[in-house]
């Protein structure tokens, strides 16, 4: 019914309305205020104004809110033959380069991260004519996720539970195939120690791995959200290709760190369309920096406290 409802309103004001019910949810939410603006201020450091944090993380709720919206849109709106209408299409040179890997059975792992409207990244892929097989975590609501799969598999790709991946990516490389991985995981068992967003986080070590074993090509690519109008702009921040660590000391490492290096750089260019009230460096550390947080403002001195020489 809801899906029925926005699509009637069409998308200005399916964003309008969800945008301001996502705001007032957002400022009735405190620990999710906290941990917001605490990660996003320890994250984002000195690249941005210390006086915008507080609006990009409010942005940044508010752009997780849309990705519901997206998908009710999509299912009226989204098809194949409507894809690029909405600027929907893989830039070249790289979409001739994901084309050409997957007619010559070249096996490519396209790496992406909890970034825009990353739910319907494999709708545009397939209609862009890449058929990849795309991990994904099923929702605990095993109708939404039905109706979100739906739509997903619009494209053309393939959709795999997480809990049934590690052996299919692995056939799927093998036969020259592309994969998609959502790879900014904090790997809290066995990952690789690593730095992401000048933050220590233990990364995802299977991307390296696979990529390695497979001689994969690694793309590095995540979608963004234009303004409010169901437009979006698919960006590639860096193609690795097995010849760039061929001569590195420890092959996993750097390209762990090279993907990670990617997926920033797609950030930055509007960190309010980033997740952060997601535990992206781990619940420990969430906790910490949230904490660190609440201790500063409590320390700062208000007109009530304050006193005078």
């Amino acid at each position: 019914m809801l899906a029925v409802v926005l699509g009637l309103a069409g998308p200005k004001m399916a964003y309008r309305v969800t945008g301001r019910l996502a705001r007032t949810l957002y400022r009735s939410l405190e620990p999710i205020q906290a941990r917001s603006k605490a990660q996003c201020r320890a994250a984002l450091g000195d690249r941005v104004p210390s006086q915008d944090i507080p609006r990009i993380a409010e942005a940044a709720f508010v752009h997780r809110i849309w990705n519901l919206t997206d998908l009710m849109l999509a299912d009226r709106l989204l098809h194949r033959n409507t894809c690029h209408r909405y600027g929907g299409r893989i830039p070249e040179p790289y979409l001739d380069t994901l084309l050409e890997a997957e007619k010559s059975r070249y096996p490519v792992i396209l790496v992406t991260a909890y970034y825009g409207p990353f739910d319907l990244l494999p709708v545009f892929l397939g209609c862009n004519g890449v058929r990849a097989t795309v991990v994904y975590r099923p929702h605990r609501n095993a109708g939404f996720d039905a109706y979100r799969r739906r739509i997903r598999e619009r494209g053309g790709c393939e959709l795999v539970p997480l809990e049934r991946a590690g052996s299919l990516i692995a056939q799927r490389l093998e036969e020259g195939r592309t994969v998609a991985i959502l790879a900014d995981h904090h790997a809290e068992r066995r990952g690789l120690p690593a730095t992401f967003l000048g933050l220590p986080t233990a990364a995802l070590r299977s991307v390296g791995l696979l990529a390695q074993h497979y001689q994969a090509a690694v793309v590095v690519a995540g979608i963004r959200r234009v303004g409010q109008a169901f437009r979006f702009e698919i960006v590639v921040s860096a193609i690795l290709r097995p010849g760039d660590w061929a001569s590195a000391e420890d092959p996993v490492r750097f390209i762990t760190a090279q993907y990670l290096a990617a997926l920033e750089q797609i950030i930055l260019v509007d960190p309010s369309q980033y997740l952060w009230s997601y535990a992206r460096w781990g619940e420990e550390t969430a906790q910490r920096l949230t904490d660190s947080a609440d201790l500063r403002r409590s320390d700062t001195p208000t007109a009530e406290n304050a006193g005078t020489e």
